[in-house]
């Protein structure tokens, strides 16, 4: 028998045979500081994704989701967080990983996801090497155990990497991310410290200084005037710090040169455990639980010298309590926290003038940080004063009788109860007659296709009444509001014009913040909406201030009193 060509046979079947697409996936894959030594890298997890969904005709790969470096105790996740919004916008409708741990190590929120979370929204979960597939059921009892012991399992890691934290630090093994100022991590060995040779002689130069006598003050500024960059900066300029949440200013600060003055780490001691991390909130230890080891590294500054500074500083200390002892109290600070300079966006500090008793509020970038991060901006405290109270008393009886109007409005009998109760009782109506209708289709009262048309009038009826019921209720909660908030306003106001007098209470709830510009005008972002919007002098908002805050912004151009 002659032998039939098959030169068109592998053609033929890809023709005939055709397979739709009917899931988009979402690769997950995920890995913590612990992960990278068991083989479960995320190359391997995404290999694993892919060569699965090869297999499978019946998925397409949208995207691969990685969190790397991240617990799975919590779902606090970029990634994860991510492929959420993606399931609910109907991007994907599979997700994919290489097992169950990948999604989560927290038995009862890993429960919620695979068994609630993702089936009411008709999502697929694939666990590879677990063989588990959610189309083929719920695992049973066998996926809420491994969700259980992968919690066990992560918590017993937790303790272990703790317990071994707590045994470097006893032994003088520096523990921390980022080596202080000063000092880098060795290349062989990440617990121990080496001399950094471009930061070290900065340290010298602020002990040198300190030893003399120098203020933390004068120093950070000496270090900014020299362009030399703040250790945050330094850190993010090298690569040791990478993340820019971490970044902070540019310029040295008084209390960052305090720290490093204050720090035995500089005469060769290891001093750690200052703080402590519980339930994710990092808490500050009494120095005397700190853990001090000797002797662990090369010295930057001699022990005399470290000394002689602590001496110094411990006499700047004593003055400044001797002083702060003998001068009079200082008045109630209403402002704090509100006064801004318009120049650098710093907050301004609230000085008080000795020979006569006048406070101010002044800008303090040019002394603590340079000569050059602003200008000379002040304002006295009195002055901010006048011009608030005048503004009230000019707002006063128009927030007044808005209060007041709007008390009448949410008590008025036609805004909107009576419309409410016909609304609940054709509700009432149409449910009771929807109820009925599938009784008359049994009975043959009416025919089916009858049934259906009016069982969806009745069922739109009832939601746009529904609807409608919303609205008004909304508009009930949205009046009350806006009593209680006018009220509480209107209170402030009546206390502060009636005692021709301001509080930090009254301030907090009338003023958002206050710019001072160089020339000594300023400008007032108040709490208040509509009044102020239509009563005060408008100015377009300062780049610094959020448009979506909606409140008045009052300024006072005349105001132009010399120091």
């Amino acid at each position: 028998m002659a032998r039939k060509s098959r030169k068109h046979l592998s053609d033929t079947i890809a023709e005939e045979v055709y397979e739709p697409v009917y899931y988009n996936a979402g690769g997950y894959t995920r890995m913590s500081r612990d992960d990278a030594a068991r083989g479960d890298s995320l190359e391997t997890q995404r290999n694993m994704i892919e060569n699965f969904v090869a297999a499978s005709p019946d998925i397409r790969l949208e995207e691969v989701y990685t969190d790397n470096k991240t617990t799975g105790t919590n779902f606090e996740r970029p990634a994860f967080q991510r492929m959420l919004a993606d399931i609910e916008r109907g991007r994907i409708n599979c997700i994919i990983v290489k097992d169950v741990t990948r999604f989560g190590r927290n038995a009862i929120d890993t429960g919620y996801y695979l068994e609630r979370y993702l089936p009411q929204r008709g999502v697929r979960f694939i666990a590879i090497t677990d063989a588990h597939d959610s189309l083929d059921g719920d695992g049973g009892i066998l996926l809420p155990l491994k969700n259980i012991i992968s919690e066990s399992y992560a918590l017993d890691i937790g303790r272990k990497c703790r317990a071994v934290q707590r045994q470097n630090i006893a032994d003088g093994l520096f523990v921390g991310r980022l080596a202080p100022y000063g000092y880098k991590k060795a290349t062989d060995d990440c617990h121990q410290l080496t001399i950094d040779a471009d930061t070290a002689p900065i340290v010298h130069q602020i002990f040198s200084w300190a030893s003399d006598g120098v203020s933390v003050n004068d120093i950070a500024r000496r270090l900014s005037a020299e362009g030399i960059p703040s250790p945050s900066h330094y850190n993010y300029d090298k690569g040791f710090n990478k993340s820019e949440t971490m970044l902070g200013a540019i310029y040295w600060k008084a209390n960052t040169v305090r720290k490093i003055i204050n720090d035995r780490v500089y005469v060769g001691d290891m001093v750690q455990g200052k703080t402590q991390q519980m339930n994710n909130n990092k808490t500050y230890n009494d120095p005397s639980k700190w853990i001090c080891v000797p002797d662990t590294h090369e010295p930057l500054i001699s022990k005399d010298m470290f000394d002689r500074v602590q001496v110094i500083r411990q006499a700047v200390t004593e003055r400044a309590m001797t002083i702060k002892q003998n001068s009079t109290p200082f008045t109630a600070n209403v402002f704090s926290g509100k006064v801004f300079c318009a120049k650098c966006g710093y907050p301004m500090k609230r000085k008080r003038q000795y020979s006569n008793g006048i406070y101010w509020f002044r800008c303090e970038s040019q002394a603590k940080y340079s000569e050059g991060a602003c200008t000379v901006v002040s304002v006295k405290e009195a002055d901010l004063i006048a011009e608030i109270m005048a503004m009230l008393h000019k707002q006063a009886e128009a927030i007044l009788g808005k209060c007041i109007s709007l008390e009448k409005a949410a008590a008025l009998p036609d805004n909107g109860a009576a419309e409410l109760r016909e609304i609940n009782a054709g509700l009432d109506k149409d449910g009771r007659v929807l109820q009925s209708l599938y009784e008359s289709m049994v009975t043959g009262l009416i025919s089916k296709s009858e049934f259906v048309q009016m069982k969806a009038d009745y069922e739109a009826k009832i939601a746009a009444l529904s609807a409608r019921a919303d609205e008004i209720r909304n508009r009930q909660y949205e009046l009350k509001t806006h009593v209680v908030e006018y009220r509480d306003l209107a209170d402030a106001i009546s206390a502060a014009v009636g005692n021709e007098k301001l509080t930090a209470e009254i301030i907090d709830k009338l003023v958002q913040e206050i710019r001072v510009s160089p020339d000594k005008s300023f400008s007032v972002l108040f709490r208040f909406k509509d009044e102020f919007m239509s009563s005060c002098n408008r100015v377009d908002m300062l780049p610094y201030l959020s448009e979506s805050d909606c409140c008045g912004v009052y300024t006072n151009p005349e105001v132009r009193r010399a120091g």
